[in-house]
């Protein structure tokens, strides 16, 4: 299996696609000045008109705007960017969909009741009650799980009918695929068919333009305008493709769809809504929240605005830019530890990357601090010559910059202190403890113990089927060095060499984008704050609060976005003409 990062684009490809519209919404941030204020329809002037609007291109977006189209509505695309595809295209383009038409071919029962309650503990464990009809859950969120599951596996089933993409599945396991609800741990995970992120963009570009959906580049909606009776009947847009910013307006007659992103790069945003010291992401860098300043000045509600596709992302390059080239997927290699300030292993350095970087976020009450911070990445040389160009690990002709060296545990502690010093003034009040070099010469006595034993007695590393199945796809070992293969009992585990040099990779917590905004309900209708539908809006993808908003398998994040584009399409394309 090729891994996803192999298909996924980089920053710099990004920002030279972006051009122009990259460029406007860095000067311009956030839209916290956006008004929508229109008595009524017939003092504005249309420029252009269809029944539905769509903002964005990515993959909640094209497919609202596929769906809305098969469905017979006129439809009109507004990208900010000068690039087509938003995160989409850096991404792996995985969707989680379950009772998919492969498993279903196969034979393979995915019962509703049974993936309802694995969706609600997963989801919501907090609430989760196997004996209740809703499985403990308030009705808005047991209906959004149920509108999640009744739509996904229908949308991408009705997306290739009509020639909008092509999927196949795969046999990867789910992220919780040990959880006793989970009855089928395996398979949901889908892929476009020829690639990853931009091979389904480059698919819904092809219907897009086929099927005559008006999409204009360097088009950023910075008003929604509603009628006497507060409905939502168009946008304006500003026009950067030209060589003077113009505005557009932009009449919807039957609705407007986001499908816009997330808020990664709005420095604001993360300040007050994420939990902890979060320092960038993956997320394309025009993804700083428009929708949540859009919807917000006409009476929207927010929700799950402190909720994140999370992932670990090396610490350097993001206080150079936040908007990171990749995220780690999983820690390479098996003569390898995450270690805190303290020196001190705190989480399964196997386990999904979402779930990882939550640990970063983990505050102690006690001493006032987060000491998981900044996690120390520490391998030995074995691992860094049979890792060499997995992810974040360099190969022997890249940049070695981000790795810290030393011949003992002592010489290292004492270069990544070095190394913390410099970056002192972007760290606030982080610094390693004393007694770091204590702690890491104990942890790595105590781990190369777990290794010889093949049991993890700290954190079960190596125990699950995702540890182990990912750690195929991302620690595949370099070919021609000295070291012998693993023959330890557990494969995600060997000793750490009795002999220095010793390497270090400092990590911080990111994101892949965020996944709260305006609210939405089961037919992905926008909801204001006395949670009824703002008539004629609608939001899919990253920029809503998620139908579905925790990590509980790879693909979550395209799965949403397919899922909640496919009911708003299908939703907004029956609107009454306003």
């Amino acid at each position: 299996m090729n891994r996803p990062e192999e298909r996924q684009i980089s920053r710099r490809e990004f920002i030279k696609g972006a051009g122009a519209g990259a460029a406007s919404v860095a000067v311009m941030g956030g839209l916290g000045g956006a008004l929508a204020s229109c008595s009524s329809g017939t003092s504005i002037k249309w420029d252009l008109t269809a029944d539905v609007v769509v903002a964005g291109s990515g993959a909640g977006a094209s497919a609202a705007a596929s769906v809305a189209r098969a469905q017979g509505a006129s439809v009109i695309m507004l990208e900010k960017s000068a690039g087509v595809g938003g995160t989409t295209m850096k991404s792996g383009g995985g969707a989680w969909i379950p009772n998919n038409f492969v498993l279903r071919k196969a034979g393979t029962v995915d019962n509703r009741a049974d993936c309802l309650k694995f969706m609600a503990r997963a989801n919501y464990p907090w609430l989760y009650n196997p004996n209740d009809p809703q499985m403990g859950l308030p009705a808005h969120e047991y209906n959004n799980l149920a509108a999640f599951y009744d739509n996904a596996a229908n949308g991408i089933d009705y997306m290739m009918q009509i020639g909008a993409i092509n999927f196949t599945n795969s046999p990867s396991v789910d992220y919780v695929d040990h959880a006793p609800e989970n009855k089928v741990p395996a398979g949901r995970l889908m892929f476009p068919v020829g690639g990853y992120g931009a091979q389904l963009i480059a698919q819904f570009q092809a219907y897009i333009k086929a099927h005559e959906i008006n999409l204009l580049m360097s088009h950023r909606v910075q008003e929604i305008y509603l009628n006497e009776k507060r409905e939502v009947i168009g946008v304006q847009a500003l026009d950067s493709s030209g060589s003077t910013d113009k505005t557009v307006n932009v009449r919807a007659r039957k609705a407007v769809i986001f499908g816009t992103g997330g808020f990664t790069h709005n420095k604001e945003l993360v300040m007050q809504f994420q939990k902890g010291p979060t320092y960038g992401g993956c997320a394309v860098i025009t993804n700083v929240g428009d929708f949540v300043y859009l919807a917000g000045a006409i009476g929207a509600q927010l929700s799950n605005m402190n909720s994140a596709w999370n992932a670990q992302i090396p610490l350097e390059p993001a206080l150079v830019s936040p908007s990171t080239p990749n995220d780690i997927w999983q820690d390479p290699g098996d003569s390898m530890i995450l270690v805190n300030k303290y020196g001190v292993r705190v989480t399964n350095e196997k386990r999904t990357y979402n779930d990882r970087t939550k640990v970063h976020f983990y505050w102690d009450p006690v001493e006032q601090e987060y000491p998981n911070q900044i996690m120390m990445m520490v391998y030995d040389q074995r691992s860094a010559d049979l890792m060499a160009g997995n992810y974040p690990y360099p190969g022997p002709n890249d940049d070695q910059s981000l790795v810290i060296s030393g011949q003992t545990f002592q010489e290292l502690g004492t270069n990544i202190r070095a190394r913390i010093s410099k970056l002192q003034s972007k760290l606030g009040i982080y610094a390693l403890a004393d007694s770091f070099e204590t702690g890491l010469a104990s942890t790595v006595a105590k781990f190369n113990q777990f290794a010889n034993s093949g049991v993890d007695a700290d954190f079960k590393r190596g125990t699950y089927s995702y540890d182990t199945s990912w750690y195929l796809v991302f620690s595949t070992p370099k070919a021609g060095t000295k070291w012998p293969a693993n023959d330890k009992p557990n494969i995600t585990m060997y000793p750490f060499q009795s002999q220095g040099p010793y390497y270090c990779i400092l990590l911080a917590g990111g994101t892949l984008d965020t996944n709260g905004g305006p609210k939405i309900n089961e037919k992905a209708q926008v909801l204001d704050t006395k949670e009824a539908p703002i008539p004629g809006l609608y939001g899919a993808g990253n920029c809503i609060a998620s139908l579905m908003p925790y990590y509980i398998a790879g693909g979550a994040t395209i799965g949403n976005a397919l899922t909640s584009g496919y009911i708003a399409g299908m939703n907004a394309s029956k609107e009454p003409v306003k």
